[in-house]
């Protein structure tokens, strides 16, 4: 059977120009998701100027051999597309919390190198040539049998857009290396936003004192805070210093301590930032951490892990304590 798509890379710029003379639809007849909030398109603008890639557009494409002309159809990603040519007419400004640089501008104000950068970004577009409306059913529906159930983190991620989802994710683009070398996530968790959710978690544990680890409570803190998160260049730079500071502790030491499990790395990193910071809602003392006690401490943790080795060797029956 003959193939009935073909991939292009197409520009922002090739786009606008086709929607300016008629020849691009941006149908609503296929539009599968709710209109982008502000948040989201700025989000994406943002995505655009740090160079990265967003999903593939799917493009009907038809050419009627009287006519001479071609007709263009957005069957997926209007609201991608629709959000890029809103803002190269200066549609919405980027937000501050997406890109410091840009952010309260709009494209007439963001200098001709970004405004180039914009126009000639390329979309991967999967081209369906003449295809009809039932074979382009036919054709998402068989694309959706491969796509794995999204996880509770990644629900998130496509969802909110403001403050606490930009920190979340700034966090763990700075900080993945760590984890995937101390080993407290694989690398394919990495991928399915494990850390994102873990590191969630660290956020409102600094912000709001321990909580009960069930998904509601996450989805209940990215909707608190995703307008204003006030405490953010706070908690960003402390989380720095939490994880900086178990670095030095622990050194390498820790992918070989129990600690390294996401389950134990939680106390630990709650632990450091009470005894620096203080946590909220915990009465308990606190005592100034020293550089000079670093070697007492990596003993205390390495005792600890030993310990629950022992206990954990009890439960199952073997040699214990």
């Amino acid at each position: 059977m003959q193939q009935r798509f073909s991939t292009r890379n197409i520009s922002v710029r090739d786009f606008e120009e086709w929607k300016d003379r008629g020849e691009l639809s941006l149908s609503p007849k296929f539009q599968r998701r709710e209109v982008w909030n502000p948040k989201a398109k700025s989000y994406l603008i943002d995505t655009i100027l740090r160079g990265k890639p967003i999903p593939k557009l799917y493009m009907r494409q038809e050419v009627n051999p009287a006519s001479r002309r071609t007709t263009r159809e957005i069957v997926d990603g209007q609201q991608r597309l629709n959000t890029v040519l809103s803002f190269v007419k200066d549609g919405f400004k980027i937000s501050k919390t997406h890109n410091k640089d840009y952010g309260g501008k709009y494209f007439s104000s963001i200098g001709e190198d970004a405004q180039r950068a914009v126009l000639q970004y390329e979309f991967v577009v999967d081209l369906l040539q003449d295809m009809p409306d039932n074979e382009v059913y036919d054709t998402f529906a068989r694309i959706n049998t491969y796509s794995e159930r999204l996880k509770p983190q990644e629900l998130r991620n496509a969802k909110y857009f403001g403050e606490f989802k930009t920190s979340v994710y700034e966090l763990s683009k700075e900080f993945s290396n760590f984890f995937s070398a101390s080993q407290v996530f694989t690398p394919k968790q990495i991928l399915r936003m494990a850390e994102a959710e873990f590191i969630s978690d660290l956020l409102l544990a600094m912000e709001e004192g321990i909580r009960e680890g069930k998904q509601s409570v996450l989805d209940a803190a990215y909707k608190k805070y995703d307008d204003e998160y006030s405490a953010r260049v706070t908690n960003e730079k402390r989380f720095r210093d939490n994880i900086d500071t178990i670095g030095n502790i622990l050194g390498d030491e820790i992918a070989k301590l129990r600690f390294k499990s996401a389950r134990l790395f939680y106390p630990l990193f709650c632990s450091i930032h009470h005894l620096k910071f203080g946590l909220p809602k915990l009465d308990a003392p606190r005592t100034k951490i020293k550089v000079a006690d670093y070697p007492k401490l990596k003993n205390v943790l390495e005792n600890a892990d030993d310990l629950i080795d022992r206990v954990e060797a009890s439960v199952r029956g073997g040699p214990g304590l």
